[in-house]
């Protein structure tokens, strides 16, 4: 089954895709969303929201300066102010 990812902009919607592991960088080092996750909100620090395919292999990457995370029903929501991609 698949995480889907939506990333909002102030000002618009930048992403909405999936994957089958989304990776988030927190205060705590990286989190990993995977299928059926508990629900959790969380803040997001500076660092790289990646994708993930089944053998866990990085195949589309982002930088961001920090934001927040909702996630939910194998739906990973964040929010953030700047994001480019690497």
């Amino acid at each position: 089954m698949a995480i889907e990812l939506k990333i909002y902009l102030p000002d618009r919607i930048f992403l909405d895709t999936s994957a089958d592991k989304v990776l988030l960088p927190v205060k705590e080092g990286n989190l990993t969303i995977i299928h059926e996750r508990a629900p959790r909100s969380q803040l997001l620090t500076e660092g790289m929201v990646a994708l993930l395919d089944k053998s866990n292999q990085i195949f589309k990457k982002w930088k961001i300066s920090g934001g927040i995370a909702t996630i939910a029903q194998d739906v990973c929501q964040i929010a953030v102010e700047n994001i480019e991609e690497i």
